[in-house]
Parts: C-alpha cells; structure tokens; sequence
C-alpha cells in the first residue's frame, strides 16, 4: 500500500470517529450532549469567605459571603482541621478566586500541637439545594428584630 492510500484511509477513519460521536450528541436530545450548563458559581474569593465547618479531618465546608457553599476535599487527614477555630486559604497560583482544587492550600493552627499546618486541597465542588442548606447561615435583614426569647431550665 503506498503513503497516499494510507492517508487517506487514515482520514476515512478519523472522519467516521467524528461522526460516530456527533451521533450519540444527536441521539440525546440535548445541544451539545450531556453538557451541563456553566455553574456561576463554580469559584469563590476567600477574602469574601464568611464562615466554615469542618465535618472531619479531612473535609471543609467553607460558606461565602454570597449564601453559597463549598466543599473542599484534603488529600489526606489534616489532623486538627476540625478542631482549628481559624483557617487560611492561601492561593497556590497567585490568583484571588479559587475554583479547581489545585488552586489552593488550607493553612491553619492545631490546637493541640501549637503547630502551624498546611493542607493541601485534592477536589473542590460547589454545593446547591439542601445540601448546601444546612450549612448556609441566614443573614438577619435589615429590618427585623429579634423578637424572640429564650427560656432556660434551672
């Protein structure tokens, strides 16, 4: 077989796997495919951070100052994590938003220790609906009042 018979049975192949996919993105229904659309708040700024709970040592949820949450997976256990009453998140590549995991690292002080320690961020995935839910703080407006009262059993 010479080279201009290969190429072009090479180009046949190429153009038949081009057209195999586009067919299953037809056969969805949808443009595009199984595309999802862009989530805006995929990313979040820690200097807007308003708060965080750490559920173990090795998972953080960080709230923004937004109403919406974050949670940040560690590479391994970050012993102390969930018993540090401040955290830091120091960007790795000098940029102010954080959005993929490897963008940032969790710095913190164990209590136990004394020890100032580093964690390194392994996923990162915006929460939504209840999930996100029970661990958004509600902002008081403006214009309330706290009109409730709290009882006590001595």
């Amino acid at each position: 077989m010479n080279r201009q018979a290969f190429a072009a049975i090479l180009g046949m192949a190429a153009l038949a796997i081009v057209l195999v996919g586009c067919a299953g993105d037809a056969t969805s229904g949808k443009p595009g495919g199984d595309a999802k659309p862009a989530d805006r708040y995929r990313c979040f700024n820690p200097t807007f951070m308003r708060g965080f709970q750490t559920p173990n040592d090795n998972t953080l949820i960080v709230e923004s100052d937004d109403n919406q949450a974050y949670e940040l997976t560690m590479a391994g256990p970050c012993f102390g994590l969930d018993e540090s009453f401040a955290i830091g998140i120091r960007s790795r590549g000098g940029m102010s938003e954080v959005c993929d995991p490897f963008d940032a690292d969790i710095v913190f002080r164990d209590n136990t220790m004394g020890e100032r320690r580093e964690c390194h961020v392994m996923t990162m995935r915006h929460l939504t609906g209840d999930e996100a839910a029970k661990y958004i703080t509600p902002r008081k407006s403006a214009g309330s009042s706290s009109s409730s009262s709290s009882s006590s059993a001595h």
